[in-house]
């Protein structure tokens, strides 16, 4: 392919992608190339767009010299014995640059660790390995501009003491990758709105915000809609609430691959006396994850965030559904089987509201996007289709109380 033609791609790919919204199976197709490529070129900066690297020995390093491994050997002890949470292979690449003001490659800086010994070779990655049940990851995309995801990590427990010690970790997901984990005193309702009104102080606050379905995040629910306080908060906030279908953490994985991070970089690796010791250490490994997010990820500046002292004279308790900031709250399910296979009376249904709701049957198995707008006492309900399409398939009329607080064991 000419080189005109490939950078040609490249822009068509990303304009696509970011202007558009398509999905990366869509832009494949249109532009007659590998996923593989595309999902490579939507993440190129400007810069990297026009660039073409071909025309090298397949294994071939470009900056191969001696000089340039024992400078990234160096880079890596340097890192480890500042006591960094952060050393591998993007961070030395990004750091060996803005020092020494030349390009490396990833491939090279990874080689070079596996050549000294430094990192352990990844398992290869095996696909096919889960079914495409139409997950809407384009809807997703396309659902707001700012979206965080919060998860509890925990019980965990110091050596010797039986006493539970929890986390709430938070994860922004775009268009910054900042993370910020915060110890709580419990899993409840009320911990987890102290820890966002603190990140919201300073960090804006998100469009959307993707949680599980814990009760302490509000997901009380009867025939009725009634949520918890949590849920409340957000509502008056302007912050719509996202639940992922049950028994499915991937469907929360930018978050719970963050707690996996904290868990192997800070738990499993420092010995902690006590509790002070912890609140102490976590702001170092909050302020290493900022460096690192800020090092790795092309990050950008909101236009016009929002933070929460511009909520300073709005009653973030109110149960009057036509004072909220936002009156839409948001669900993932999978679709379930309701009778035997095979048989006459067999459906599919989610379990939403207390309630099984019938749907039809060749969505068994499927993923499903619903809607509950509060203010037009409706739910929808959508599915995705191949090409990102969102298209409703149910549309029902709800009772919706003025007050929807329902009060928790959890609080």
């Amino acid at each position: 392919m000419e080189k005109v033609l490939l950078i040609s791609k490249r822009k068509k790919a990303k304009y696509l992608f970011e202007q558009k919204g398509w999905s990366i199976r869509k832009i494949a197709k249109y532009l007659v190339s590998c996923k593989n490529n595309v999902s490579r070129w939507v993440k190129m900066s400007e810069e990297e767009i026009d660039k073409d690297n071909r025309g090298w020995t397949a294994g071939q390093l470009r900056n191969n010299t001696l000089e340039a491994k024992e400078r990234i050997k160096t880079f890596r002890k340097k890192l480890i014995n500042e006591g960094s949470y952060f050393y591998g292979a993007p961070v030395i690449k990004e750091n060996y640059e803005l020092k020494y003001g030349e390009k490396i490659s990833l491939w090279f800086v990874n080689n070079t660790l596996k050549e000294y010994g430094m990192v352990k070779s990844p398992q290869p990655y095996q696909s096919g390995k889960s079914k495409y049940m139409h997950y809407p990851l384009h809807t997703l995309n396309k659902l707001c501009k700012t979206l965080m995801s919060i998860d509890f990590i925990g019980p965990k427990y110091l050596k010797g003491s039986d006493k539970r010690i929890n986390f709430l970790s938070c994860k922004y997901i775009r268009p910054n990758k900042e993370g910020i984990v915060e110890r709580v005193s419990g899993q409840t309702s009320e911990e987890t709105i102290r820890v966002l009104k603190k990140i919201w102080r300073e960090h804006p606050l998100p469009d959307v915000l993707k949680v599980d379905n814990d009760s302490a995040f509000g997901t009380n629910l009867s025939h009725e809609l009634c949520v918890g306080k949590t849920t409340l908060f957000l509502l008056n906030s302007g912050v719509k609430p996202l639940y992922v279908a049950p028994r499915s953490p991937w469907n929360n994985g930018e978050v719970e691959g963050f707690n996996s991070i904290f868990s192997k970089k800070f738990w499993k690796s420092i010995k902690f006396t006590d509790e002070d010791d912890i609140d102490i250490e976590i702001k170092n490994f909050n302020m290493e994850y900022s460096k690192y997010s800020k090092l790795i990820n092309n990050n950008v500046s909101l236009k016009k965030p929002v933070f929460i002292h511009d909520f300073s004279t709005v009653n973030l308790e109110n149960k009057q559904m036509n004072k909220f900031k936002t009156d839409k709250i948001y669900f993932l399910r999978i679709v379930r089987r309701l009778g035997e296979k095979g048989e006459e009376n067999e459906k599919g249904f989610i379990e939403l509201l207390g309630k099984k709701i019938p749907l039809p049957q060749d969505l068994i198995n499927l993923f499903v996007f619903c809607e509950i707008a509060l203010k037009e006492q409706k739910l929808i309900i959508s599915t995705e289709t191949e090409n990102g399409q969102l298209v409703k398939i149910k549309e029902q009329k709800m009772r919706i109380r003025n007050i929807i607080y329902h009060k928790s064991n959890y609080d």
